[in-house]
């Protein structure tokens, strides 16, 4: 929900993240402070398309209402700004204590005093429109806000040149405690690129990772990002994030592994976009990852999650945010003077996979209990517990709402989840003999061949309708959320196992649905909410 004071067509989403106005994509330089969840993100505030990127900027104290702010970062001569990564400047690694000029001034360098505001730094790339790589077509660069987020001054010179390199973008920055280091992992082409740095603007390249794993297409990767997470049940410590050492009572301490994620542009499950995940282990230097090269792992399987990443600072759970769209057709989208959402923010943790017999991870997502607590329950949805073969249920009509539900399946049953209440985006279960398969089928937005006319929109008639299908290792019993709003719906099944997330624009939207398609299908635990 956002302060948006523009026209909203019908299709403005009143729960997931959309710009005032123009064009947005990326999220970008993602970062908690006092209280206060900062997003910010690529933005061209004069059109519906790409262009210019500026750093737009928002603010929000509990993920769901966000307040626009002032544009934070703007394209010069020296370049537009694209993707990166911001941070809490909390020991002054990057900006000197005689550099703070809050009111009441500093009179001398010495200790920070509890009147001034510890600075925040966002680290971009500059990118030079047709510049040649070795006159730094892309290259590195900071801006500092010393008054909490609301104004931003870019430094000129740049922190990091770029060596040569057509694609040199997005980096990412985090602390590294057990090195003692600042790490910057960025794109480099086809791979990734790893710094390092005690401090100011001497970072040093000390790896790389990714040329030989995963997916690749013609387009260079994008947008990583790497983190820690605890494996659930594997010990017994304090919040995610304490340094992992066992207490005097002999407690063990609970496993942890570090999670990369980047973006493909071209190659994505449903095609297109796509956000991948490697699991495995950093020392501050390298990125070791716990698969085979040639295994690739998504984020989100559906058409419509991309340039994932993750608050910066936040204590406690890993949340994450998503562009929710694709190159594939994001200029074409019907959304009338505004263009991109994000997704809804995401809670992470790691597990070990049941399924399997070595020691692999499952990345499972949920929705923040701040975000679920901003709901209101919906009168008691009344379903019979063993629906019989063609019965159709309603799960609620809210325009943003809920549904939360057990399933089980018997051998060769099916079930349809319609969240719109239509044919115009279909999730089916089906069990089989190995576990679940999920099919996703979407059609074209409603009134293409209409109102928008079939010239104007040749993107979304070629790419937007797709049928795809997942397999998921799961037992006959599944825990589904499904997310609705005015124009996308969010699936996540086993506990956030398996997420999908798909634009829709459909005609007058229904009531969601669960249809059961054929066999012995089982219903429980069936909540709805809405905002």
């Amino acid at each position: 929900m956002t302060d948006a004071v523009s026209s909203s067509p019908a299709c403005r989403p009143l729960l997931h993240f959309t710009p005032p106005k123009g064009w947005m994509n990326d999220p970008n330089g993602l970062v908690h402070h006092a209280g206060q969840y900062h997003l910010f993100y690529q933005y061209y505030p004069d059109d519906t398309v790409w262009g210019p990127m500026h750093w737009g900027h928002a603010s929000s104290g509990d993920l769901v209402h966000w307040t626009h702010r002032p544009v934070a970062l703007v394209p010069d001569e020296r370049g537009m700004c694209f993707s990166g990564s911001a941070v809490v400047d909390w020991e002054h690694a990057f900006v000197a204590e005689c550099e703070i000029t809050t009111t009441p001034r500093k009179a001398e360098c010495g200790t920070l005093r509890a009147d001034m505001v510890t600075p925040l730094v966002a680290f971009f790339t500059r990118h030079v429109p047709g510049g040649a790589p070795e006159r730094d077509h892309q290259s590195q660069a900071m801006a500092v806000s010393q008054d909490g987020g609301r104004s931003w001054q870019a430094r000129e010179a740049s922190i990091l040149d770029n060596p040569g390199l057509q694609d040199f973008r997005d980096p990412k920055v985090f602390w590294h405690a057990e090195s003692e280091h600042w790490v910057m992992i960025l794109t480099e082409g086809q791979q990734l690129g790893i710094y390092r740095t005690q401090g100011g603007a001497d970072w040093e390249k000390v790896s790389t990772f990714g040329a030989e794993y995963g997916a690749h297409d013609d387009l260079a990767w994008e947008c990583p990002d790497l983190f820690p997470l605890p494996v659930e049940g594997t010990g017994d410590v304090g919040q995610p994030g304490d340094d992992g050492a066992g207490g005097d009572d002999g407690v063990a301490a609970m496993e942890e592994r570090w999670v990369l994620m980047v973006g493909v542009q071209r190659c994505g499950p449903a095609g297109g976009s796509g956000t991948q995940v490697f699991i495995g282990d950093f020392d501050g230097i390298r990125f070791t990852p716990h698969q085979a090269p040639e295994t690739v792992t998504w984020f989100d399987v559906g058409a419509d999650c991309y340039a994932a990443q993750s608050f910066s600072d936040h204590p406690g759970e890993r949340l994450v945010i998503g562009w929710m769209s694709n190159w594939l057709y994001a200029h074409e989208t019907p959304t009338g003077d505004w263009r991109g959402a994000m997704t809804i923010p995401r809670a992470l943790s790691l597990h070990r996979d049941e399924h399997r017999k070595d020691a692999g991870y499952v990345l499972r997502q949920a929705l923040p209990d701040r975000v679920r607590d901003s709901a209101v329950a919906l009168d008691a949805l009344v379903v019979p517990r063993q629906p019989a073969p063609g019965s159709v249920l309603a799960l609620g009509e809210a325009e943003a709402a809920l549904a939360e539900f057990q399933i089980e399946l018997a051998p060769g049953a099916a079930v349809a989840l319609r969240p719109f209440g239509d044919d115009s985006l279909i999730f089916r279960l089906a069990r089989g003999d190995t576990g679940l398969v999920v099919t996703v089928e979407r059609a074209a937005p409603s009134g293409l061949s209409g109102e928008l006319g079939d010239n104007d929109s040749p993107a979304l008639l070629a790419h937007f309708p797709h049928r795809t299908h997942y397999p998921l290792p799961a037992g006959p019993r599944i825990a589904c959320q499904l997310l609705r709003d005015r124009c996308s719906a969010e699936l996540f099944l086993d506990h956030g196992r398996l997420a999908i997330t798909e634009l829709v624009f459909p005609g007058e939207p229904l009531a969601m649905t669960l249809s059961v398609e054929r066999g012995d299908v089982g219903l429980g635990a069936v909540s709805g909410w809405h905002w």
